[in-house]
């Protein structure tokens, strides 16, 4: 048995270099069906050397090359889709409609309950629609409500395990039941509110999902990820993409502990069909344990060729159809090969 699609997530870097026929070409040669790439106005945003710099004409340039060397091979372009982080080039009265924390400090992304809020995302969806020749759109898993986790094992060793709560901006002050036993509920459903408006604009949609779906599935002898429950998807950050009508979800499974990998995709078959399930694996030093310790002199998380054909093999067992992976960047030589090997 192979996989029967392959989807690549495209990070700005490789945009920005403005070489579509390399990057499509090395895609194809790892049998990659889908690229996705950042389409974001964030894309065109950067530091250099401390300095935020714009280039969003040249990036946006750029992404129009892409897509048509990708079309041209054969390839679909599902553009990855952010709204929901706040960014410079975004238009100065959305920044102020940022989620709010209970000590008043404002979070850096916008609050998707708040109308005006979903106006301006809208909007921007349509804006992209109609500019880029995109055969999909695919949602950046920033669509949550609680920015705030202190700890997120897809981004940093957690030390200290806390959460300050959202939104307490001044729509939600008016509209939502703060402190009551129905806040939960509220904001899960606020943000599949913004979700299904936002599918109803495009199709085939997607996004990619934070894992853990739900803490409470996983055994207590996973110790040192106890600070789970600070940022599983449903509870926490309010993000219950199981209930949102995609036509299919890509959970971020970014680890090199296969175990974790294995429990992870075992969660994610109770919530979704396998047939709309892209179990997103990690390549080269993108795997969530990276910061835990591994230097460029002791790497132990890097998943090279042979960790990568561990979790494929992994995931036919589990009867996986479908993966995507993160991302162009960290795809070294060693991978292609693999990949292409494991896809039908």
């Amino acid at each position: 048995m192979k996989f029967q699609q392959y989807a690549l997530w495209t990070w700005p870097g490789a945009v920005r270099a403005g070489e579509p026929q390399r990057l499509v070409d090395r895609a194809k040669a790892a049998r990659v069906d889908i690229l996705i790439p950042y389409i974001s106005r964030r894309g065109g945003t950067r530091l250099i050397n401390g300095v935020e710099t714009v280039d969003f004409p040249q990036y946006e340039d750029n992404l129009h090359a892409l897509i048509a060397e990708a079309h041209r091979q054969g390839l679909k372009i599902h553009g990855c889709f952010d709204e929901m982080n706040i960014y410079p080039l975004m238009p100065a009265d959305v920044q102020k409609l940022a989620q709010v924390r209970r000590d008043g400090s404002l979070g850096n992304v916008l609050c998707p309950a708040n109308p005006t809020v979903r106006e301006y995302i809208l909007g921007d969806l349509r804006r992209v629609l109609k500019g880029f020749a995109y055969d999909g759109i695919n949602l950046e898993d920033g669509y949550i409500f609680n920015p705030n986790t202190i700890y997120d094992p897809a981004h940093q060793l957690g030390t200290q395990f806390r959460t300050i709560p959202v939104c307490f901006c001044d729509w939600c002050k008016a509209h939502a039941p703060i402190d009551q036993l129905e806040w939960t509920a509220w904001r899960q459903q606020a943000l599949t509110e913004l979700v299904t408006a936002l599918g109803a604009l495009v199709r085939p949609f997607s996004a990619a999902a934070r894992m853990p779906y739900r803490r409470a599935f996983y055994p207590p002898d996973v110790a040192h990820y106890d600070g789970w429950q600070y940022c599983q998807s449903r509870d926490a950050m309010m993000a219950d993409w199981a209930a949102w009508p995609l036509d299919f979800v890509c959970p971020m499974t970014y680890f090199h502990d296969s175990r974790i990998v294995e429990l992870q995709t075992r969660e994610c078959q109770q919530l979704v069909p396998v047939e709309k399930l892209w179990m997103g694996l990690a390549l080269g030093g993108a795997s969530a344990e990276y910061s835990f310790g591994a230097t460029k002199e002791n790497p132990q998380y890097f998943n090279d060729a042979g960790k990568l054909a561990e979790q494929l093999e992994l995931q036919l067992r589990l009867g996986q159809k479908q993966c995507v992976f993160f991302e162009h960047g960290q795809m070294r030589d060693e991978h292609i090969p693999v990949l292409a090997r494991f896809h039908g």
